[in-house]
């Protein structure tokens, strides 16, 4: 990637198996070299759900790394990096249906999936987000914390219209029940968004065992607090969500280009 350094964004993950689960079925990314970062959240008997996010980020980093810049053909309301991250969840999303028939055992695996590009151009950076299911994309801009995802579950779809309550989501038996995700259909459509991003922005990507044991507010405060490099802020936002009770597994990549809170992956 020819740019100019002073554009170029880092990013740093860790995963962790929480303090109920006896398996990790959580994988990510982090792929500063294409400026691509994805976090995947498994689903599925014995090793199934492993399996799934494994391939889900493998497929959607070799396609991004090896495919043309931008597709020759887009869907109209798409833009070129959009059509791309598109294809590239859609491949995966194949990738893992195709499994299953090799493999019987698997039957029934699939993953969620949040997956950021950034690109850049001579008046600044942008972020492409495509993602299906609850993993989560957080915004950390001026000392307010956005989401920029909205979760892809029968909740959520409850909550639009206005049939539940924030409060009664968070304690509902069917709170995780998802709507998309890869895997799970012959076809996935994900959800796809292009921002503009600030020099001094944070970007964080989670799976949903961060959101379980944290409110927003929780992790708002957390990264207000934080004034140190991406490794402790992955490592600060894990203990935290482990010390709570870690219920599930925890992945979170974070993303900068602030100096102060920024180191540079090898790619």
């Amino acid at each position: 990637m020819n740019c100019d350094p002073s554009m170029i964004w880092s990013g740093f993950g860790l995963t962790d198996v929480g303090k109920v689960r006896k398996m990790n079925q959580d994988a990510f990314a982090v792929r500063n070299d294409l400026q691509l970062w994805v976090v995947a959240d498994g689903m599925g008997g014995h090793t199934g759900g492993e399996v799934a996010s494994r391939i889900a980020i493998e497929t959607i980093t070799r396609y991004v790394a090896t495919s043309a810049p931008f597709p020759e053909k887009t869907e109209d309301h798409l833009r070129p990096q959009e059509s791309q991250l598109v294809q590239a969840l859609e491949c995966a999303n194949q990738a893992i249906r195709e499994e299953t028939q090799h493999n019987p055992a698997l039957q029934g695996m699939g993953t969620t999936v949040v997956a950021v590009h950034i690109l850049h151009d001579l008046t600044g950076s942008y972020a492409t987000v495509a993602h299906a299911g609850d993993s989560r994309l957080y915004l950390f801009r001026e000392q307010i914390l956005t989401l920029w995802t909205r979760d892809h579950t029968l909740m959520e779809e409850q909550l639009e219209l206005k049939l539940i309550t924030p409060e009664q989501v968070r304690t509902h038996p069917l709170r995780h029940v998802l709507t998309k995700g890869l895997g799970i259909e012959p076809q996935v459509i994900p959800s796809v968004t292009t921002y503009t991003l600030r020099p001094h922005d944070l970007l964080l990507l989670c799976s949903d065992g961060l959101t379980k044991m944290l409110l927003d507010e929780e992790i708002r405060v957390l990264l207000l607090k934080a004034h140190h490099s991406l490794p402790q802020l992955c490592e600060t936002l894990i203990k935290t969500a482990n010390r709570l009770g870690g219920e599930d597994n925890t992945t979170v990549v974070v993303i900068g280009k602030d100096n102060d809170r920024t180191v540079t992956m090898p790619s």
